[in-house]
């Protein structure tokens, strides 16, 4: 499954899925996209998950966000032989946003972070 805007890339070398959207996307566009992630990490049996956000100007989308705290992150419990971690890789200037109202989401359901180093993130990730 393929979602407009967004590039996906399995580095087995790292263990992750690495999501980077190319450009600014509609609600739709976004939801696609994290089932597009979804659909990646589950053929390949991947947990740690690696999104950037960085070349989108909105990162916060309440209709998303909802959807995402509702359906998609309660999908992500258990899924995995290991929890799901999510790393956001964002901007200097929208890490100033309140980034985790974003993906709210129960604890239970995933592990979230949010940075604007990469390697932070990967450090974050492989820890």
């Amino acid at each position: 499954m393929l979602a407009p805007g967004l590039t996906l890339v399995y580095r087995p070398d790292l263990g992750l899925v690495i999501a980077r959207w190319q450009r600014e996307v509609t609600p739709a566009e976004l939801q696609s996209g994290y089932l597009a992630i979804r659909a990646a990490a589950d053929e390949v049996h991947c947990s740690q998950w690696l999104l950037d956000l960085r070349r989108r100007e909105d990162v916060i989308e309440p209709v998303v966000n909802a959807w995402f705290s509702r359906e998609f992150a309660p999908s992500l419990r258990g899924r995995y032989a290991a929890p799901v971690r999510l790393a956001f890789l964002v901007s200097p200037l929208r890490a100033q946003q309140p980034v985790t109202a974003m993906v709210s989401a129960a604890e239970a359901d995933c592990q979230r972070a949010t940075f604007m180093d990469e390697a932070a993130a990967y450090a974050w990730l492989a820890s």
